[in-house]
C-alpha cells in the first residue's frame, strides 16, 4: 500500500517546486543540483580572483598603519604572508612559529614554513595542508575543538552515507508494490514510502535506526571538545557579591589569607566600571592612529578631513586629528581617574598552584558578614570587561524580555515556511508565475527559505550582544543553544509536519489531528530537504568564503570615516573572532536533518556529506586566514564545545521517534516494530539523561586539574594598563598571541597549550 499524496493535501502545506526547467525527475533535485553547482563555481572563481588580487599581506595588513596604499581586496581577502607546516616531532608541546625574518634559515623546530601559494588556486592546497599544530598556534584552541567536532561528524556521516546508499536505497527502490508502482524517475520510489506497510523489508530500516544510536554516541564522544572545559585549569578565583566597604585589595587579601593561612596569594585585582572609559578610549584610538597616519603620509598637507558626515566642510586632516587627540586624551585621563573610584563587586585573586585554588573554591563558605561567591575565574581574554558593571537584576530582566520577544516573533509570526507560503499565496505571485523564467520559479523557494533561516541567527546574535553577557564563552553558548532550538523547530520540525508556525503546532496539539504525522512520510518532504541541503552545501559555503556581511560592515565603516587616515583603525576593527555559536548551531542542524531523514529518504545523505566536507574546508580556511584568534577555554568557558557534542544526540532521538510514528500510523502490521522502537527510545532517553554516555562524567565528580606552566594571566583590562595606548575597540589579543590580527605568533606562549591538551 502506497501512501496517497492527495489525501494529505488538506493537512500538509509543502514548499514544493512549482515548475520544471530541465527535467521532472526526482522532484527537481537535478535542477537544484545543477543550478547550485553553476553558482558555486562562479562564486569560488570570484573569491579566487579577489584573493589573488589581494596579494601576500595576510592578517598583518589589518594592523599595518604605515600609511601604505592598499586596495580593499588587499584588506579583506588577503592571504597569510607566512604559512607553516608542522613536521613530525616527539615533543608533546609546540614551539613558537619562526618569525618572517628567519624563515629562510633551516631549523629543527617542529614547525617549518611551507612553500608559498603557487598559482591562482594555490590557496586550496595550502588550506588542505594546514595541520592541527599550526591552527592551534595561529588561531587558538577553540578552532581546534571546532574542527575536531566537524571531523567526527564527517566520520559519522560517511558511515551513514554508505549504509543509506548501499543498503537502504536498493531496498526502497527494488521492493515497491506491484500494483500502482511509482514511476522509475519518481523521487518517491527511492523513499520508504515506496514500501507497503506490511513489507518485511521495513525491519531493515528499524534495525538500522537502532544501530545508528551507538554509532553516533561512540564516535562523537571522541571529539576533543567533549571535555574542553575540564582541562582548562586556572590559579585565579573570581569573587563576586563584595560589599562596597570591602572593595579594596588589602581587605580581600587579608580576609582570604585569614581563612586560608597556608595559601600563597600572588596577586589581587579589583574590577572597575570601565564602560564609559571603554567607549571614550575607542574614540581616542581611532583619532590617535589617524594622526599617526597623517604624520607618515608624504602629502599630509593635502590630506583633508570632513568632521561632519552630513556637511561638505573640510579641513586639514593632520590639524583636525591633532586637536581631537588632545581633547580626547584629556577625557580619557579624567575618565581613567574617575574609574578608579568606581570599584565593582568583583575581584580576582591568584594563588600559587591550581590545587590551592581548587581547595579554596571547594571549602569556602560565605560568612555572616561577607556573603561572597567564589568560582574559578574565566580567562581574562574571555571577559567583557566593559559589561561587568551590569546589574544582575537588570540583566535578568533584559534576558526575560529579549527571549520572550524572540520566542513570539520567531515561533509565531515569522518562520521561514510561513513567509514562503504567504508569498506563494499572493495574487501577484500567481499572476507573474507564468511570466518569469521557470529556472527562477523553481529555484527561488528553496533559496528564499535558506536566506530567511540564515537571518534568524543574526537576529539572535544581535539580541544576545545587547544583553551584555559577562564573557564571550557565555555569549557564544547562549547564541548556539537558542539558534539550534529555533532552527530545529523552524526548519525541520514545523515544516516536516506541514505547519508554518508554533501557533499551528499548538492548534494541532489541541485538535489531535493525527494525520499530521503522515506529512513527514510524504516523498515531497524528503525532496524538499534534499534541495535545502544542496543549497546550503554549495551556495551557503561559497558565501561564507566571500563573507559579504563583514564586507558590508567594512564598506559602511569606510563611508563613515572622516578621512582615509582612519583606514588603519578600520582594518583592526573588521578582524572579528569566529562566531562559533552560530556555526555550531548551523552544522548541528544540518547533521540532525540528515540523520533524521537518512532512513526514510536515503538520497539526502550524499548531499549532506558534500555539505559537511565543504563546510569543514571553508571553516578551516576562514579560521586561519580571515578571523582573529579565540580562546574561550576556561573553567566552564569551554562548555560551548562539549554542549555541541551533546546536541548531536537529538538527531538519533528524533530519528527513533519519527520511525516509531511511521510504524504506528501505517497500519497494524507495524505494531511490533513500533513497540521495539518505543522501548529503544525509552532506553536511549534514560541513558542520555541519567548516565550521559557522551559526557562520561558524573555531576559530583571533581574536574581534572591540569597545571598551566608559566605566569598567571593579569586580570586588568587593556584600557587600565599603563604601558602606552591600548586597543580597546577591537578584540584584545588572546593570551600568548601577538597583537590582535598579527600575522606573527612568535610571541605565543606554547607552554599554555599543546596538541595533547586539545585531544580527547
Amino acid at each position: 500500500m502506497v501512501m496517497s499524496e492527495d489525501s494529505n493535501n488538506a493537512y500538509c502545506q509543502a514548499v514544493a517546486n512549482r515548475t520544471s526547467f530541465f527535467t521532472n525527475a526526482y522532484n527537481g533535485i537535478p535542477e537544484t543540483l545543477i543550478l547550485n553547482t553553476i553558482l558555486w563555481v562562479l562564486l569560488i572563481l570570484l573569491f579566487t580572483v579577489l584573493r589573488h588580487q589581494a596579494g601576500d599581506f595576510g592578517r598583518l595588513a589589518l594592523v599595518n598603519s604605515n600609511g601604505s596604499k592598499k586596495r580593499w581586496t588587499e584588506i579583506f581577502y588577503s592571504r597569510a604572508a607566512s604559512v607553516v607546516d608542522p613536521q613530525p616531532s616527539t615533543s608533546t608541546q609546540v614551539s613558537p612559529r619562526p618569525s618572517t625574518t628567519s624563515q629562510g634559515i633551516p631549523d629543527s623546530t617542529p614547525l617549518s614554513p611551507i612553500q608559498p601559494e603557487e598559482g591562482i588556486f594555490g590557496w586550496i592546497r595550502v588550506t588542505l595542508k594546514l595541520r592541527k599544530e599550526t591552527i592551534l598556534l595561529h588561531t587558538g584552541p577553540d578552532a581546534v575543538h571546532y574542527l575536531s567536532f566537524q571531523q567526527h561528524l564527517m566520520a559519522v556521516m560517511a558511515l551513514v552515507t554508505i549504509v543509506s546508499v548501499g543498503i537502504i536505497l536498493p531496498v526502497n527502490f527494488l521492493n515497491g508494490p506491484k500494483e500502482n508502482p511509482y514511476d522509475v524517475n519518481a523521487f518517491g520510489r527511492t523513499t520508504m514510502a515506496n514500501l507497503s506497510p506490511d513489507s518485511p523489508w521495513l525491519w531493515v530500516h528499524t534495525i538500522i535506526t537502532i544501530l545508528y544510536i551507538p554509532l553516533v554516541v561512540l564516535i562523537m564522544r571522541r571529539a576533543s571538545g567533549r571535555n574542553a572545559f575540564k582541562k582548562a585549569a586556572t590559579r585565579t578565583i573570581m569573587i563576586s557579591n563584595i560589599s562596597s566597604s570591602d572593595r579594596n585589595k588589602t581587605v580581600v587579601r587579608n580576609y582570604m589569607q585569614e581563612l586560608f593561612p597556608d595559601v600563597t596569594i600572588e596577586n589581587v585585582s579589583i574590577a572597575y566600571n570601565i564602560s564609559r572609559l571603554y567607549v571614550r578610549n575607542a574614540e581616542f584610538e581611532r583619532v590617535h592612529e589617524a594622526r599617526l597616519y597623517c604624520e607618515q603620509h608624504r602629502n599630509r598637507d593635502t590630506l583633508m578631513a570632513k568632521p561632519d558626515m552630513c556637511s561638505c566642510k573640510k579641513e586639514n586632516a593632520y590639524e583636525y586629528y591633532q586637536r581631537e587627540e588632545r581633547k580626547l586624551s584629556g577625557d580619557v585621563a579624567r575618565l581613567r581617574a574617575s574609574t578608579m573610584n568606581e570599584p565593582l563587586d568583583i575581584a580576582f585573586i591568584t594563588v600559587s598552584t591550581v590545587q590551592e585554588a581548587q581547595n579554596i573554591v571547594t571549602h569556602f563558605t560565605p560568612g555572616t558578614y561577607r556573603q561572597w561567591h567564589l568560582v574559578f575565574a574565566p580567562s581574562p581574554d574571555d571577559l567583557f570587561w566593559e559589561n561587568l558593571n551590569v546589574n544582575k537584576s537588570h540583566w535578568y530582566l533584559k534576558f526575560f524580555c529579549v527571549n520572550a520577544v524572540l520566542f513570539l516573533v520567531l515561533f509565531f509570526l515569522s518562520t521561514p515556511a510561513m513567509v514562503v507560503n504567504l508569498l506563494n499565496s499572493r495574487p501577484w505571485v500567481k499572476e507573474t508565475e507564468g511570466k518569469i523564467s521557470p529556472l527562477v520559479a523553481d529555484f527561488l523557494p528553496t533559496l528564499m527559505l535558506w536566506t530567511l533561516s540564515a537571518l534568524m541567527p543574526v537576529i539572535v546574535a544581535i539580541s544576545d550582544k545587547w544583553m551584555r553577557h559577562y564573557t564571550r564563552s557565555k555569549q557564544n553558548y547562549s547564541i548556539m543553544t537558542k539558534c539550534f532550538g529555533y532552527l530545529l523547530m523552524m526548519i525541520m520540525i514545523l515544516p516536516s509536519l506541514g505547519l508554518t508556525s508554533a501557533q499551528a503546532l499548538l492548534e494541532w496539539g489541541f485538535l489531535n489531528q493525527t494525520d499530521r504525522w503522515q506529512c513527514i512520510f510524504l516523498p515531497e518532504r524528503g525532496s524538499f530537504y534534499v534541495n535545502y541541503i544542496i543549497t546550503a552545501a554549495f551556495i551557503g559555503t561559497a558565501l561564507e568564503l566571500l563573507r559579504f556581511p563583514e564586507l558590508i560592515v567594512y564598506i559602511w565603516s569606510l563611508l563613515k570615516a572622516k578621512s582615509k587616515a582612519e583606514t588603519p583603525y578600520i582594518r583592526k576593527a573588521i578582524l572579528i573572532e569566529f562566531p562559533f555559536g552560530t556555526h555550531y548551531a548551523w552544522t548541528t542542524l544540518v547533521f540532525t536533518i540528515a540523520i533524521v531523514y537518512s532512513v526514510a529518504c536515503p538520497l539526502i545523505m550524499p548531499f549532506a556529506m558534500i555539505y559537511i566536507c565543504l563546510k569543514h574546508f571553508v571553516d578551516r580556511h576562514n579560521l586561519y586566514f580571515a578571523y582573529g584568534p579565540s580562546n574561550m577555554i576556561s573553567r566552564k568557558g569551554g562548555k560551548i564545545h562539549s554542549t555541541a557534542v551533546t546536541m548531536t544526540k537529538f538527531s538519533v532521538v528524533i530519528l527513533v521517534l519519527v520511525m516509531a510514528m511511521i510504524c504506528f500510523f501505517r497500519g497494524d502490521n507495524g505494531m511490533a516494530r513500533f513497540l521495539l522502537l518505543i522501548i529503544t527510545l525509552a532506553i536511549t532517553m534514560t541513558l542520555f539523561i541519567f548516565m550521559s554516555p557522551i559526557k562520561r562524567c558524573a555531576a559530583t565528580r571533581r574536574p581534572s586539574i591540569v597545571e598551566i606552566a608559566g605566569p598567571a594571566p593579569i586580570y586588568v583590562p587593556d584600557v587600565l594598563k599603563d604601558n602606552g595606548i591600548r586597543t580597546s575597540s577591537v578584540r584584545p589579543s588572546v593570551a600568548g598571541f601577538g597583537g590582535y590580527g598579527s600575522d606573527s605568533v612568535s610571541e605565543y606562549d606554547s607552554s599554555q597549550y599543546s596538541v595533547n591538551s586539545v585531544e580527547a
